[in-house]
């Protein structure tokens, strides 16, 4: 049988970033790992064997598979393949409850369950659990867990964190803290194996809703900031800045911090931006009024920020 594994958490509390790590560090076996979307899998030159369709094999002999809108069948696509996979690893949507994931492998006499590891954003996730709107399923997601991953403690101050670690401590043992989602893979597969609970109930679906922002307008970071500041339904927001001097930046939104990151760019890409938050949302057109340059331009914001 194969292990199976599935990574969990919120949005934006860093699994795509251990996911990248992972498939980067030499112990780590001949994975598949299950992705609902390849653009945030950092795949560079030096590890890319091959790019198919829905598929990337790389040449440590892990692949990478796109979920798409059926997880059985891009795990059909997987097990009937002729690559040799020794563990099979999903990234759960951030919405998603990771335990109802783990019941496929329970049921399948092809895999064996091997934890379910739940990545905690260390800043974010007490305000997560008093947030009515997304606070069971951030508590379902963290009910299901083997194994936490507490990212981000570096963003906060001692008093902070601690307050975070206590929070976890009063009813979850097995955590880890990380930096930047830095682990081993021999953490995985050791502390999963140890307890495989069994997932609760799921909670009543939370009215997530999702926006794409595309657009030929430069963004105004301060506009944005302000937008930002204004609501309290944004969970998410990532996506390609461009600014009105010409340049484009990786932009990332989670837990009330957005981080600005240069990128390479033709000059002339559009803004593209995706937003996840509460159902009720305002259309894609009103945000772009919103958030992007009216008249003049501004410059491109160089630091990281976060509204407190």
């Amino acid at each position: 049988m194969i292990p199976f594994s599935v990574i969990g958490g919120f949005l934006g509390a860093g699994k795509t970033t251990l996911i990248n790590r992972l498939i980067r560090q030499p112990q780590t076996p001949r994975l598949a790992i299950l992705v609902n979307d390849f653009g945030d899998i950092a795949v560079d030159a030096a590890l890319l064997g091959a790019h198919g369709g829905d598929t990337i094999a790389l040449k440590n002999g892990c692949i990478c598979c796109s979920i798409g809108n059926d997880l059985s069948r891009a795990l059909g696509r997987v097990l009937d393949s002729d690559a040799p996979v020794e563990h099979v690893v999903v990234e759960a949507s951030g919405v998603a409850n990771p335990g109802r994931i783990m019941d496929v492998a329970r049921i399948s006499s092809e895999l064996e369950p091997a934890g379910t590891v739940v990545v905690v954003d260390a800043g974010a996730m007490l305000s997560q659990l008093e947030d009515r709107w997304i606070a069971d399923t951030v508590a379902a997601q963290l009910a299901c867990a083997d194994l936490f991953f507490v990212n981000k403690l570096e963003t906060l101050d001692a008093a902070c964190g601690t307050a975070a670690l206590a929070r976890l401590a009063q009813d979850y043992p097995e955590i880890t803290q990380v930096h930047e989602a830095e682990t081993a893979w021999q953490l995985i597969t050791e502390h999963g194996k140890r307890t495989n609970r069994l997932a609760g109930e799921t909670p009543a679906h939370a009215p997530f809703c999702s926006r794409s922002l595309v657009s030929e307008r430069a963004l105004d970071p301060e506009r944005l900031l302000a937008w930002l500041a204004g609501r309290d339904d944004i969970y998410r927001l990532k996506g390609w800045a461009r600014f009105a001097r010409g340049d484009t930046q990786l932009l990332q939104y989670a837990g009330n911090r957005i981080t600005w990151t240069p990128v390479k760019t033709s000059g002339n890409d559009n803004t593209r931006l995706i937003i996840i938050g509460r159902a009720g949302l305002p259309d894609a057109n009103e945000i772009l009024a919103a958030i992007t340059v009216v008249g003049g331009g501004l410059e491109s914001p160089s630091t990281s920020f976060r509204a407190c």
